[in-house]
């Protein structure tokens, strides 16, 4: 199938699933056309995208299989939409790339160096980071490549600081998957801790690169790269407060898009918005099909937990249990498992042992952020070996001790929050 046709499904099924709030029979629609450019993608995923994708929907058939089998009844319209919202929000989300990329003028700025260039980098690509995902990453290392080589150590600099946005970005995949695994989660009270986690691994950073970056030029703060993270946010949380019953996915997947919209209108470009369905929308097809097999997987595994009860090490679910979670969420990551499987496997064990929900969120979210950082075959790290030509495993091995610092300070927060929850 052509790019066209698949950008516009996805697209299409993102619209369906917005109007769907007001037309309740226009959500299976939207699942219809996921699945549509997930088959319609099928012959372009990666290798390993494909091999993930088919052992997580084999798995979930599996289980649900064995569930009918003894006698449970078949959730036909949840397979159809597994995950539909998520997918709805991460799509719409793609397009604030079109708003949040440096303007020429930007591109003109001598560069800050030392220190200062430093903490530029870190602010300006976290908060950056925190809207656009992925595309912030490579278009700040394009930047500092302009005037410096991308080395091992810039590329773990990069990598860490992106994942660590997990922890807090409600338009963060790690927060829309979090959201469907965890949906009685508070957005705002996972956040209040998460941001301060956010805030102490800048601080790592700095302390940790401080020496080596006294010489180099960093990236530069521009006011619009925090303006729009803090508007975005600022607008979902008001929202939600004010319309509890629509999900934080859907607030997003309306926000975002009219945002866009309304700035590409008024600076007379809206040509963009087909350049991107058809360009970025149409290679959404890895991401897309990983998310819409996970929500198979944890429906049929779900289905299958039902009629037969999970063996589990402990039976309570409190700090010492998240902070052992977490590490083995880690050390699955390292070894190469991809963290939608690890979330789609673990979930529905643990929400049997009914714990809080925020605590149970941010161990999703710590184990997404640290996790990917350590994976060599994560997205992220991919990323940064195809364009720099630095491998994944390197970037892993140089990311793994940072990481066990903010394994440490996590696990101090789960602690923190213990106390005064």
């Amino acid at each position: 199938m052509s790019n066209q046709f698949r950008g516009y499904s996805l697209a299409a099924g993102t619209f369906f699933s917005v109007l769907a709030l007001a037309f309740q029979p226009l959500y299976i629609v939207a699942g219809l056309l996921l699945w549509l450019f997930a088959f319609c993608s099928f012959k372009l995923l990666a290798r390993r995208a494909l091999v993930q994708s088919m052992v997580l929907i084999g798995v979930g058939l599996a289980g649900l299989s064995y569930s009918l089998l003894e006698g449970a009844s078949a959730p036909l319209y949840r397979l159809i939409n597994s995950n539909t919202q998520l997918l709805a929000m991460l799509t719409a989300v793609s397009f604030l790339s079109l708003i949040a990329t440096p303007s020429k003028h930007s591109k003109k700025r001598h560069p800050p160096a030392g220190k200062k260039g430093l903490i530029s980098t870190l602010i300006s690509g976290h908060f950056f980071s925190a809207i656009i995902n992925m595309s912030a990453i490579l278009i700040i290392a394009e930047k500092l490549s302009e005037r410096r080589t991308i080395d091992t150590r810039t590329a773990s600099l990069l990598t860490i600081n992106f994942a660590v946005c997990a922890l807090w970005s409600p338009f963060f995949a790690a927060m829309a998957y979090t959201l469907s695994l965890v949906p009685n989660m508070s957005l705002l009270a996972v956040m209040s801790v998460g941001a301060p986690m956010g805030l102490i691994s800048l601080a790592m950073l700095y302390w940790l690169n401080q020496a080596p970056e006294s010489e180099m030029t960093g990236y530069p703060l521009k006011g619009r790269n925090l303006v729009l993270p803090t508007l975005l946010a600022i607008t979902v949380i008001v929202a939600h407060e004010i319309w509890p019953t629509i999900s934080i996915t859907q607030i997003i997947a309306i926000s975002a898009p009219v945002l866009v919209i309304t700035v590409l209108l008024y600076e007379g470009r809206p040509q963009q918005l087909h350049s991107h369905i058809v360009n970025r929308l149409a290679k959404m097809h890895n991401e897309i099909t990983l998310f819409l097999a996970a929500g198979v997987f944890a429906i049929g595994l779900g289905e299958f937990f039902k009629v037969v009860p999970p063996w589990l090490p402990f039976s309570h679910y409190g700090p010492l249990e998240a902070s052992l979670t977490l590490g083995f969420c880690l050390v699955a990551g390292r070894l190469g498992v991809h963290v939608i499987m690890i979330m789609a496997v673990i979930a529905p064990l643990l929400l049997t042992l009914e714990p809080d929900p925020n605590l149970l969120a941010m161990t999703f979210l710590s184990a997404w952020g640290l996790g990917s950082s350590i994976n060599p075959v994560s997205g992220t790290l991919l990323a940064m070996q195809g364009n720099y030509h630095i491998s994944g495993s390197q970037i892993a091995r140089a990311n793994t001790l940072p990481v066990a610092g903010l394994y440490t300070i996590n696990c101090v927060s789960y602690y923190i929050y213990a106390v005064f929850s």
